[in-house]
């Protein structure tokens, strides 16, 4: 049912809006909030596009409040202090070179397909250091950009962004950890409360990108949840997105990184993998290509999407990709027609994958990606245009097909089995949570070079560190065995690191040619019990054909079905088995001999109970022969309404 969901969501959602009463910008839905789990919600969200390089911008200064790229409402360019007397709730949106966000913009970005929009925001600059209390007109400036988009029906996301510098940066208050608790809890106790009256089309974000070790995020995501739920009102059930382990896949598909006890959550995951080509420029030290796009790179995205799905979607908790893209700038140097792959595979995975929706890092006219002109309110390619373009008139074309295997162990040591490239990684998420160490890593295969491993690390104080490295020399015998003795010998003398179990053990054969990897060993300092999880799926493409109206064979799933052409005249001659009367009009639930969304609340009266249907409107609506109203069917007579649309219908739909 997600497919469909989310090519109507755009028009279901003006409808209900048209539809029902409003109170202000705040609108209610014929649906209870309480109907929808957080994967109907996800599910709902459609393609989603970040506001980047806005309300997001800092100078990283309270004293100053910013030195950074100061920009006037045009967005013309400058550079320069902004002072305490001088700041103003425009300030930050414009510092970094984009213009002022206007409902035309927003509106224009809803035309192009996407049905939810990501408003990353910095506080800290427009609040008091001292009391933390956030400037109204900032908290008003924000909330009059949600309402652009709550006017267009879309879901919106606002989090807490660059209050945290993704590093130890003083200037930021977040990087304080532990010590910044209690003006986080002050904070959001003041942005949910200001939000608290909107419907689930909003989301709060708890954080973005932070480093933070497990036992500090975990307690940061669950004050967030407990601070907002104890606002009441919307915020009672709200979905909320809680920050992943520095927002990275494989640290927050980690056992380590622990969720609240609550229904209504999301995981927040950023896609830029692989990095090298994502986001590494021409002049990186640590990697780069400018192209992508073989049928093995589209698997592994094929693949990590079954990872998130394995470790969170089967488990009820949807995954909002809040990032994706690649740098479109002359230091970017990437091969367009990859660009344009990329773009196109993830949001595509996103909507084949139940329970997972992804929004696109757009920095407008002002950052290393580029995609939507805000200024001119078009696009800066077609080719980027078109890839929406067709996902919001066609839909994905994709169609997986998950194979998750679980294998259940007890040993002190681990063998994985490599083949291929010769860089390898091992996930240690099946080993973190057990309160154990790695005391050697045993490497098996072609003798000659050397191999090195790139470790995932902390201090010895428990503070940040996000990498060591240990390295060794192939023996004779084909293996190798590196000690994890916790002292990294570096150019700088000794240094000491503590292993951490989040993400990967990276494997590099640092010099020599043509030298491959068996398998890799784990040895643990005690036996312990894990289980390892191998997570791949199969993508095809689905047929591109018309469909034609449904038979019994195919209405147990009748709204996953792509409308292609109008319904023909025979659906309105169809004989019910079970009264014996002729369906008079398929879907006219109301009896008026038309079909339009007022046969959908009809339909929703029924559902609910405050309607009963006559037999023969029963027969108009009952396709999937259960002798009862159902959302099915209301989602399927919205199909119909989509489908019986004219052209010039669409294009006053979009204003």
């Amino acid at each position: 049912m997600k497919k469909f969901q989310k090519m109507i969501s755009a028009v279901t959602a003006a409808v209900m809006t048209c539809s029902m009463a409003a109170v202000g910008s705040v609108f209610s839905s014929t649906a209870s909030a309480a109907d929808k789990t957080a994967i109907d919600i996800v599910n709902e969200m459609g393609m989603g596009w970040n506001l980047g390089n806005t309300f997001d911008c800092s100078g990283g200064s309270e004293t100053y409040f910013g030195l950074g790229w100061v920009a006037d409402e045009n967005g013309n360019m400058g550079t320069g202090w902004i002072d305490k007397a001088s700041w103003n709730a425009n300030s930050t949106e414009t510092m970094w070179g984009n213009p002022i966000t206007t409902k035309a913009m927003i509106d224009a970005v809803h035309a192009e397909g996407f049905d939810s929009i990501r408003i990353p925001v910095t506080w800290f600059e427009n609040s008091d250091p001292e009391t933390y209390d956030i400037d109204d007109a900032y908290l008003a400036r924000i909330k009059e950009v949600v309402d652009y988009a709550y006017d267009n029906g879309m879901y919106v996301i606002v989090n807490m962004h660059w209050d945290c510098s993704g590093g130890n940066n003083s200037k930021y208050w977040l990087d304080a950890g532990m010590d910044a608790l209690p003006r986080y809890k002050t904070m959001w106790t003041e942005i949910a409360n200001y939000f608290k009256d909107y419907d689930n089309h909003l989301v709060l974000e708890s954080m973005n990108e932070v480093p933070f070790n497990y036992t500090t995020l975990n307690t940061f995501n669950q004050t967030f949840v407990d601070v907002v739920r104890g606002t009441g009102s919307g915020n009672a059930d709200r979905l909320l997105l809680l920050a992943g382990a520095n927002d990275d896949l494989t640290k927050t598909c980690n056992p380590e990184y622990k969720l609240p006890d609550d229904k209504m959550i999301a995981v927040s995951i950023h896609y830029y993998y692989p990095s090298i080509f994502a986001v590494a420029t021409k002049d990186s030290t640590w990697g780069y290509t400018d192209k992508w796009g073989t049928d093995s790179e589209k698997q592994d995205v094929y693949n990590l999407f079954a990872k998130m799905k394995a470790y969170y979607v089967d488990e009820g908790i949807p995954v909002i990709l809040g990032e994706y893209g690649v740098v479109t700038n002359e230091n970017g140097g990437k091969d367009h027609d990859s660009i344009v792959s990329y773009l196109n595979t993830i949001a595509s995975s996103a909507l084949a994958t139940d329970g997972v929706t992804a929004f696109l890092w757009d920095a407008g006219n002002a950052g290393d990606m580029q995609y939507f002109d805000r200024k001119n309110l078009t696009w800066f390619n077609q080719d980027y245009a078109d890839v929406y373009k067709n996902l919001r008139e066609n839909g994905t074309s994709l169609e997986f097909e998950y194979n998750i295997t679980k294998t259940t162990e007890t040993s002190s040591s681990a063998t994985v089995t490599l083949s291929g490239d010769p860089d390898y990684s091992i996930d240690l998420a099946p080993y973190a949570g057990k309160g154990i160490t790695i005391k050697q890593v045993i490497l098996k295969g072609e003798a000659g070079g050397g191999w090195g491993l790139s470790l995932p690390a902390t201090n010895p104080d428990g503070s940040n560190r996000s990498w060591t490295s240990e390295a060794g020399q192939t023996g004779a015998d084909g293996t190798v065995t590196i000690d994890i003795d916790g002292i990294f010998e570096g150019d700088n003398g000794s240094e000491e690191y503590v292993l951490s179990l989040a993400g990967n053990i990276g494997i590099s054969h640092w010099w020599g040619d043509g030298q491959t990897l068996e398998s890799v060993t784990l040895v643990f300092d005690k036996e312990i019990t894990y289980t390892s999880m191998d997570v791949s799926v199969t993508a095809k493409e689905k047929e591109q054909t018309a469909t034609e109206p449904a038979t019994e064979e195919e209405t147990t799933e009748p709204v996953t079905e792509e409308v292609t052409e109008k319904p023909t005249e025979e659906t309105t001659e169809e004989t019910s088995e079970t009264s014996g009367l002729t369906v008079t009009q398929y879907g006219d639930a109301d009896g008026s001999g038309e079909v339009d969304i007022l046969d959908v609340i009809t339909v929703n009266k029924a559902i609910l109970g405050k309607e009963n249907l006559s037999e023969q409107s029963l027969v108009n609506i009952d396709f999937n022969k259960n002798s009862k109203p159902d959302a099915s069917e209301a989602l399927a007579i919205m199909k119909r309404i989509v489908s019986l649309m004219t052209d010039e219908d669409l294009a006053n739909f979009k204003g």
